[in-house]
């Protein structure tokens, strides 16, 4: 308690001094109080206290607002007083100074980075957004606080426990600053205690601001409450969420760009521009099975390999799955509910496979001859555009075309035509079959696999590009019962070379 007087009274009676010889009489702001040090106050050694200047630039274009409700034009407090949200016209403070005991600076980097040893002074700057609050004097007390007994997990529980949500959130801006992954959890966790959609909104904004290690998380919770508030997205599995989902009626999308929440009073507004960074974040995490591999590559395809008592004739669904064959690393799961059915594609195993969760990458369509069979991203529905504000999602991509020969007599191999679109150059690609030959004295037809096929089957196949029968683009094998070889080079990617697979070995009414 003492020592929180002593930082009190030497920020009130040194703080002029301090700017007048550091930065100038230009450069000099008041106190948020704008009180003069009392003169019965008596003086303080600096000997124990560093004082940081913080300077807060923020950038013009606005990713925030609280509206009043037009029926509650005369309740101004509810806009003031706000724990996230700072309005351009409040005047926000961008320049003010804190005091710091001498013996943190050797502990938090940033500070020690910061450290003028000639001025004996931190500079701290601090980029904000117009709309986010900056970090405030009290955001950093408490967190100087909590750092001195972060290691002690209960008196931090302690100390959170009596803080009011706006000093959460302060902790947690700090803990962003900082790079304290300790105060960024604990204060995240309070946060989501008690969640509403105005804090899921409100944790989006600070956590992609002050870029938090909760960003991308925040980022596709938000995109998951989205496709649930559209219907197409059919459950919520993640439990932070399992309130928010009663009030989202609360919600509005206003295109190309804006999400409104409507509470009773006011209206939070958001710009969902300032998300790109984090839409092309996460379409570069999934660069590497939706664009071109980068060389020729053997891959090895399983189906039902988790149910070990099913045969190829079982029931579904049907569960596929492609590995590297150098170092048998799992890279996608195929799911197929009942036949004729599409096949789901996911980049990671699920204890349930729900079409848009968290995993879900595309599917493969198909028409109910299985002649047909269309292959598309992650991406919503067209007919579902306008529902979503721009940066989080997108419409769906066509990815792939394959369409089969009728072959219902099954006299000859299995023959397709594929046109695929590489997301390198954006154009779209042709393949074909390469047809085998007819040996007449063995009364079969004939194709070299070099090994990587060892039982004779309609689902071995190789991909040629017309006019260029020399180069195998890919190659299909079938090693066992549920077993086969896939091997291909750019410009297919992992997921469509995967689509492939996955279509031939499923059944087929109008194919062999």
């Amino acid at each position: 308690m003492k020592q929180q007087i002593d930082l009190k009274l030497l920020q009130q009676q040194r703080e002029e001094r301090f700017q007048k010889s550091l930065f100038g009489a230009n450069q000099m702001t008041q106190s948020v109080e704008d009180k003069p040090a009392s003169s019965k106050v008596p003086l303080l050694s600096n000997e124990n206290f560093v004082q940081i200047y913080v300077k807060c630039t923020i950038t013009p274009e606005f990713v925030a607002q609280k509206e009043l409700r037009d029926d509650n034009v005369d309740n101004e407090i509810d806009i003031v007083f706000d724990d996230v949200i700072e309005n351009e016209e409040l005047g926000m403070k961008k320049e003010y100074n804190v005091f710091v005991e001498r013996q943190l600076v050797q502990q938090i980097k940033l500070l020690k980075q910061n450290y003028i040893e000639k001025q004996d002074l931190i500079k701290m700057p601090v980029c904000g957004s117009n709309g986010i609050r900056l970090p405030e004097e009290q955001d950093l007390l408490l967190y100087f606080e909590f750092f001195k007994i972060r290691e002690n997990s209960t008196e931090c529980q302690l100390l959170l426990q009596s803080q009011d949500l706006k000093s959460l959130y302060g902790l947690l801006i700090c803990g962003c600053l900082f790079n304290d992954e300790i105060a960024q959890d604990l204060a995240f966790k309070f946060l989501t205690k008690k969640p509403t959609l105005e804090i899921i909104m409100k944790l989006l904004l600070v956590t992609v601001h002050y870029e938090s290690k909760y960003q991308m998380y925040m980022y596709k919770l938000v995109k998951q409450i989205l496709y649930f508030y559209n219907g197409i997205l059919k459950e919520i599995t993640d439990p932070i969420l399992n309130e928010v989902t009663q009030n989202l009626k609360q919600l509005s999308i206003e295109k190309p760009n804006i999400i409104r929440v409507n509470a009773k009073n006011f209206s939070l507004k958001i710009n969902t521009t300032f998300l790109y960074p984090l839409y092309k974040q996460y379409e570069k995490e999934r660069a590497a099975v939706f664009k071109p591999i980068n060389e020729y590559t053997q891959f090895q395809v399983l189906r039902n390999a988790d149910i070990p008592d099913q045969t190829e004739d079982s029931e579904y669904p049907h569960i596929y799955i492609i590995k590297k064959q150098s170092d048998q690393q799992q890279y996608l799961y195929g799911i197929q509910l009942e036949a004729h059915a599409e096949i789901q594609i996911y980049d990671n195993k699920c204890e349930k496979y729900q079409k848009y969760n968290d995993s879900y990458l595309g599917c493969v369509e198909r028409n109910i001859w299985g002649t047909s069979m269309v292959v598309y991203d992650d991406g919503y529905p067209e007919s579902a555009q306008l529902q979503f504000p721009d940066w989080i999602g997108q419409k769906r991509r066509r990815l792939m075309k394959i369409e089969y020969e009728t072959n219902i007599m099954a006299n000859e191999p299995r023959y397709f035509d594929t046109v695929f679109l590489n997301l390198d150059t954006k154009q779209w690609e042709e393949l074909i079959t390469l047809r085998p030959h007819y040996n007449q004295e063995k009364d079969c037809y004939q194709l070299n696999f070099f090994g990587r096929a060892k039982i004779a089957s309609a689902r071995n196949f190789q991909l040629i590009k017309a006019g260029d029968d020399k180069t195998i683009q890919l190659l299909h094998g079938k090693m066992e019962a549920n077993s086969f070889n896939l091997d291909f080079r750019p410009p297919l990617s992992i997921l469509q070379a995967f689509a492939i697979s996955m279509v031939s070995i499923s059944s087929k009414a109008l194919v062999s």
